[in-house]
C-alpha cells in the first residue's frame, strides 16, 4: 500500500537472452493456435521503484 504522495515506476536493470529450445503457442488470425519452436527466452530483471514523501510514515506517532 502506498500513500497518496507516491509514484511508482518500473525500472529495467538487466536484459539478456537465455538460449533454450522450447515450444510456444501462437494464435493465428482465425483464432486457432499454432505450435512454434523458439530458440531463446527473453529475460528481464526489473524493480518497482516507488518514490514519495517518507518524512511522515504511516503509523508513526509524531
Amino acid at each position: 500500500m502506498h500513500s497518496v504522495d507516491t509514484k511508482s515506476e518500473i525500472v529495467k536493470i538487466l536484459h539478456f537472452k537465455q538460449f533454450y529450445k522450447h515450444y510456444v503457442f501462437v494464435e493465428d488470425g482465425e483464432g486457432r493456435r499454432k505450435k512454434v519452436l523458439k530458440n531463446y527466452i527473453d529475460v528481464y530483471v526489473c524493480i518497482d521503484m516507488v518514490c514519495g514523501d517518507t518524512r511522515n510514515e504511516l503509523g508513526s506517532e509524531e
